[in-house]
């Protein structure tokens, strides 16, 4: 081969050298620029599932604490609920101690009975009336009982029951076929104005409270 031919030999090479030298530049700069915008891509799916997994951990975690929260609420409300009728439950007892001490006072019980003996006359229809009280009223009013009537119904023919009757205290007045009756019976009374009474009592004691309202049975 002569001088001018090796010469060119070179160069050719040197320049198919250099062509690949480029093109394997070429190469690498390309799969550098995937390979980022894989990586990017990857972070952003990444980055995108993170999220959707935080949003779905704080979604539970909201519904844990709204779960627990009412929860936690209905058992408040609940023992509130149970306070509230065991403080009534309280006062009607206190109520009928106080009952029992009125009957008692024996000028002071009396006067009302009489009152009460005048107040059913008046609504009761014509005809004869019975009266009816408990046992231990029964002992004293038999010897009291023509005395009373003229204080409380001259005009009325009522007689005292022979028979009492159970209860705390108070009377009963009814027709004597049993048409007709007023119950002024302590225990009628109360049966009556139970549930008045229970929301007289919750309005004392929880006069802020416009939730509170009186039961018939007692906590739900």
């Amino acid at each position: 081969m002569t001088q001018p031919e090796q010469t060119q030999l070179q160069a050719l090479e040197g320049a198919i050298m250099k062509r690949a030298e480029e093109l394997a530049q070429e190469i690498n700069d390309k799969a550098k620029r995937q390979r980022d915008v894989i990586l990017r891509d990857a972070a952003e799916q990444l980055q995108m599932a993170e999220e959707r997994e935080l949003m779905a951990i704080k979604d539970e975690a909201e519904r844990h604490f709204h779960r627990v929260t009412q929860a936690g609420e209905l058992k408040m409300q609940s023992r509130l609920d149970q306070l509230r009728w065991e403080l009534v439950q309280t006062v009607q007892t206190r109520l009928t101690e106080h009952m029992k001490t009125f009957c008692e006072e024996r000028k002071a019980y009396r006067a009302w009975l009489t009152k009460m003996v005048r107040d059913a006359a008046a609504v009761l229809p014509d005809g004869d009336l019975v009266a009816e009280v408990n046992a231990e009223d029964l002992v004293w009013l038999s010897d009291e009982w023509s005395d009373l009537v003229a204080d409380a119904a001259p005009q009325r023919n009522i007689t005292l029951a022979g028979e009492a009757v159970r209860g705390l205290g108070g009377i009963k007045v009814r027709t004597a076929d049993n048409r007709a009756q007023v119950d002024n019976r302590f225990d009628g009374r109360l049966s009556r104005f139970a549930a008045d009474i229970q929301r007289v009592i919750l309005h004392e004691l929880f006069p802020a409270d416009i939730s509170a309202s009186a039961r018939s049975g007692g906590p739900q």
